[in-house]
């Protein structure tokens, strides 16, 4: 930090005498740093002087109530400004330092430090007020006091401002404390035009970012409260009286915890985020709901920061509130119709599945009827079609709802020797050959047979099917390590996209022109019911190999 600055707990530093100018912009932070300056200068065994309205000293005065004992309390001697300055009456420098030395002198006689505390208040010319206190500097220094002269930010000019700080070594605002460079009688060289040039560009430089932070709060678009370290709100833009119904003035000054925005059971919300404020961290949005003045409620984004503070201090926390209904809104009509369009999906995946088996059944029961041919092939294969219904139906019950599963003792190696029996007339048909490739011939595993049969026959299918032109489908079976059975299916098809992998076994996802995505889908859901897992590695052009992965117990 500059050397220059000292944080304002450390105004003890001027302990001889000290003339300081302090602009403040918030009554609640004057409070505080007149609170500080009055006990810091009893604790070093001084007498302050405090020279403010009734309204500022009660405010003062029920501060001090919480921590000075009896004792202490005489060192405190109040005068109110109005009878101290004579603004109802006319303004005499001359009367106002002598009745002040009268009043301190009994003091001084003892070596007693004197502080004051005095907020000036005028309704004269600025020209009479820059030779009060061009005056009260000889003053401080002639009587070696520490001095501040409180100014209200708001009713003072930049000019005025300016002028001051040639009658004040140091120059206090309600965060910090600086030697004033334009002071005329610091011990230090005359400021050059350059400098005098520097820091006016400086204050320039301090009121446009005050004003744009102001601007930006109170024309944001969104809900922002400001909350003071003691949780009060002290700032509500327009955006917040818009959007939930209360006013600025309904709403200022209360706790967060009172807010009437936040329902009850989202009250808890306040303190868990004021932890992270104290920790200096920031909420960078998280789904909560509020509710307005009418009663609607609003589902809304709520983001958190700190405020700071010098030294990295804590000085209150900001809250910014987007209302996010239309966008909820907008995505349970987008759910709503990506559900209608899976049912429509769905239903015409059903239809067509199942009207090639019920056509075929349909064509030989016309032949039946006409008793010429031989009946007993065609009554095989109307019960295979059928069987491939049943099957159909079965994968649209095993999504709907859980099955009721009989797991027993099989042995997978028995199991997928069967698959792969039921599947080479197909594999045949579309010049493909299985290789079945075991470690071992006795590898027990506790499953339902049927639905496990049913995966590796998806499994294959998608294989051979990968495969127009022809191939080799491999299927290794490893089982060294006794916790599990390791289950690999590898083709030499025409692979998936990389970007496609992540997208596998989600509902109607398929690469097949004419699939519907349930295979997987189940196949994965009944490796899942068994507790087992699995992996799928592909590669354009080259081929796909899936793993399962299934418990031996």
């Amino acid at each position: 930090m500059n050397e220059q600055i000292a944080q304002l707990t450390q105004i003890l530093d001027v302990t001889n005498h000290g003339h300081i100018l302090y602009i403040y912009d918030k009554l609640d932070r004057y409070v505080r740093n007149a609170v500080s300056f009055i006990k810091t200068g009893i604790k070093f065994g001084g007498h302050v002087f405090i020279i403010d309205n009734k309204d500022r000293y009660d405010r003062i005065y029920q501060e001090l109530q919480k921590t000075l004992t009896c004792g202490e309390w005489s060192c405190i001697h109040y005068n109110d400004n109005d009878d101290f300055y004579g603004l109802n009456g006319e303004f005499h420098s001359e009367n106002i330092f002598h009745y002040l030395e009268n009043i301190i002198k009994p003091f001084q006689e003892k070596q007693i430090p004197i502080r004051i505390w005095s907020h000036v208040e005028w309704n004269e010319q600025d020209e009479k007020l820059i030779n009060f206190e061009n005056k009260a500097d000889e003053c401080v220094y002639s009587n070696k006091v520490v001095s501040v002269c409180a100014y209200n930010g708001k009713q003072i000019s930049a000019s005025l401002e300016n002028h001051l700080c040639r009658n004040h070594d140091y120059f206090m605002t309600d965060y910090q404390l600086v030697k004033s460079i334009l002071y005329k009688k610091r011990p230090l060289l005359t400021p050059s035009l350059l400098e005098q040039t520097e820091h006016k560009k400086i204050v320039e430089q301090l009121r446009a970012t005050k004003h744009q932070l102001n601007s930006f709060i109170m024309h944001n678009l969104d809900p922002i409260l400001i909350i003071d370290m003691e949780d009060k709100i002290i700032t509500v833009n327009q955006a917040f009286e818009k959007t939930f119904g209360w006013s600025a003035a309904e709403v200022l000054g209360l706790n967060a915890n009172e807010m009437p925005h936040i329902p009850d059971d989202r009250k808890f919300e306040v303190n868990r985020n004021r932890s992270f404020i104290l920790l200096g961290e920031n909420l960078d949005g998280y789904e909560s709901i509020r509710k307005t003045k009418a009663g609607d409620i609003v589902n809304v984004m709520v983001s958190c920061f700190p405020l700071w503070e010098e030294e990295d201090k804590v000085a209150g926390w900001a809250v910014m509130t987007k209302d996010i209904t239309e966008q909820k809104q907008a995505q349970e009509v987008l759910i709503r119709t990506e559900k209608l369009s899976i049912a429509g999906e769905l239903a015409a995946s059903i239809a067509h599945e199942i009207r090639n088996p019920i056509t075929t059944v349909k064509g030989f029961l016309q032949l039946l009827q006409t008793g010429t041919t031989e009946k007993w092939n065609y009554y095989s294969l109307m019960s295979s079609e059928i069987d491939r219904i049943e099957l159909i139906l079965s994968e649209l019950l095993m999504l709907a709802k859980p099955q009721v599963s009989h797991f027993q003792q099989k042995n997978v190696s028995l199991l997928i020797q069967d698959v792969v029996s039921l599947l080479i007339p197909q594999a045949n048909m579309n010049n493909v050959l299985i290789v079945t490739e075991f470690d071992s011939d006795e590898v027990i595993i506790n499953c339902e047979e049927n639905q496990l049969k049913q995966a590796f026959i998806n499994f294959i299918k998608n294989a051979i099917d990968s495969m127009p032109a022809g191939g080799k489908v491999v299927i290794q079976m490893e089982s060294s390590d006794k916790a599990e059975v390791l289950i690999r299916i590898i083709d030499q098809g025409y692979g998936i996209p990389e970007h496609i992998l992540p997208k596998l076994g989600q509902p109607f996802y398929t690469t097949k022109e004419k699939g519907t995505g349930l295979g997987l889908m189940v196949s994965k859901k009944i490796i899942e019911n068994h507790q087992g897992s699995i992996a799928i590695y592909s590669k354009e052009t080259i081929g796909t190999i899936i793993e399962v992965k299934i418990p031996l117990d």
